[in-house]
């Protein structure tokens, strides 16, 4: 492993009670005490549990753990304790459910834990530091990283992969050598490929990608130009990869980037920078947006000393635009991994100097409005009207919209119920003025989106 030191009739009561009890997309939404220093998290295919690779940096003993948290209410549900577990880092959850897959990075082996019951059920061993576990398409192999670790080579030495026979937990095959310090890997959706990526010594333009083939298990190509890469991932199409460019171990140089890679010609096509030492990225099952976690932790005094944990943000890229999108998300310190639920409802970011997770309400819909002037004549006056109109795709969608007349959400308009047609009508209002709205959606969740702002200016046509 790459280490980091430490330092809302009954109807319509139940729609205004998910307003009042609404939280807003892309803020923490709660934060769950975990164990020392958690690193990697992952969860269940059914949305409901996460499980938390607590990697002990203290060496404390007794405190290599993996916490499972309740979704459901944000809390711990349980903490595994097994002897098997050494500076647990990564964990991954197979597409049934029924297996965890726990990377000790300071040792030669992975850990199962049968999710039925949160017991460990085996060990495998044959590994050299493992820090990452992808699953193949069929559920048969298994892809392991090795960064390198104590009982072998030593940590950021390792050089290879090894393919893992999931029916008898055996390593199968010969080691795949890949480049220097392989740190993590991904797998493309249609497992014909798996991506990993090369830490090498975490200076500019140093790291590799190491692409290997899963049809004969070799290396078919390699990818240059990245700066300590850490993390990646893959859009689910399987068009493009994200990594995040970490920088150096010793913490300088830092590394502020995140590489997008596109997997037809693998190649780097973009360079976004997102802020100071980026280190775990997920992608939403749209594929619409990525979440980058900064981990933002430097030494403050000479000669590599005081290091200190800044604040902790999560950044966001429109995979579209390949450019970083408000808001910048506040977290805890050093945050580590990142991982979004299945149903792309909430991002979960470790942090590892603080020791818990953040949880973040993620927008799963999006609305596109407009707006236009008409007017209503009667015997004695004119009623002018602003006419706003809207469309909502996504899933979990609204079951109420708010109409603001300001951004500061404090002048509500009205609100429309999912129920009844997606328009709305502000009476009275003043000729030759240019009036600006702001819709806020909240799904059934009490998830509220970011403001859509539509300005009215122009005569309807209809």
């Amino acid at each position: 492993m790459i280490k980091k030191s430490i330092i809302f009739a009954a109807a319509f009561s139940f729609l205004w009670s998910t307003v009042l009890c609404a939280t807003e997309a892309n803020t923490v939404s709660a934060t769950i005490n975990v164990g020392v220093t958690p690193a990697g998290i992952a969860v269940t295919p059914n949305n409901l549990f996460a499980y938390v690779a607590n990697n002990n940096n203290y060496s404390i003993p007794g405190a290599n753990t993996v916490s499972v948290l309740n979704l459901t209410n944000n809390t711990v549900e349980t903490t595994i304790f097994d002897i098997s577990f050494n500076e647990p880092y990564t964990v991954t959850i197979n597409a049934s459910g029924t297996k965890a897959y726990v990377t000790n990075s300071n040792s030669t082996t992975v850990t199962i834990i049968d999710i039925a019951t949160n017991t460990v059920i085996g060990t495998i061993g044959g590994f050299d530091g493992p820090s990452g576990l992808v699953i193949s398409h069929d559920g048969n192999f298994a892809y392991v990283n090795n960064y390198g670790g104590p009982g072998g080579v030593g940590s950021g030495n390792g050089t290879t992969v090894r393919v893992v026979n999931l029916l008898s937990n055996t390593i199968v095959g010969p080691p795949i050598t890949v480049g220097l310090a392989p740190a993590s890997l991904a797998i493309t959706p249609d497992g014909a490929f798996v991506y990993v990526i090369n830490y090498v010594d975490g200076n500019p333009g140093t790291g590799t990608i190491s692409v290997i083939q899963t049809s004969n298990n070799t290396v078919v190509d390699t990818i240059g130009g990245f700066s300590g890469p850490f993390a990646i991932a893959i859009t689910p199409n399987g068009r493009y990869a994200y990594v995040t460019n970490f920088g150096s171990n010793n913490f300088s140089p830092v590394g502020n980037t995140v590489s997008v890679v596109d997997l037809q010609s693998n190649t780097v096509i973009a360079t976004i920078t997102v802020g100071t030492q980026p280190s775990g990225i997920a992608i939403t099952p749209d594929g619409s947006l990525a979440y980058v976690s900064i981990y933002n932790t430097l030494y403050v005094g000479p000669d590599f000393n005081g290091l200190t944990a800044g604040p902790g943000t999560v950044k966001i890229i429109d995979t579209q635009t390949n450019q970083v999108i408000p808001p910048t998300i506040a977290v805890g310190l050093s945050p580590d991994a990142i991982a979004i639920s299945p149903n792309g409802a909430f991002a979960y970011v470790t942090n590892y100097t603080s020791n818990t997770v953040s949880v973040i309400p993620l927008q799963t819909f999006r609305i596109v409005a407009q707006g236009c002037k008409t007017k209503t004549k009667f015997a004695t006056q004119i009623d002018l009207i602003n006419e706003l109109t809207w469309t909502v795709s996504g899933v979990s969608l609204p079951v109420i919209y708010s109409i603001y007349r300001d951004n500061a959400l404090t002048d509500l308009a009205g609100t429309v119920r999912a129920s009844q047609p997606l328009a709305f009508l502000d009476h009275n209002r003043h000729p030759n003025v240019i009036y600006t709205y702001y819709i806020v959606g909240t799904n059934a969740s009490g998830i509220t989106s970011n403001p859509v702002e539509i300005t009215v200016s122009q005569k309807c046509t209809h």
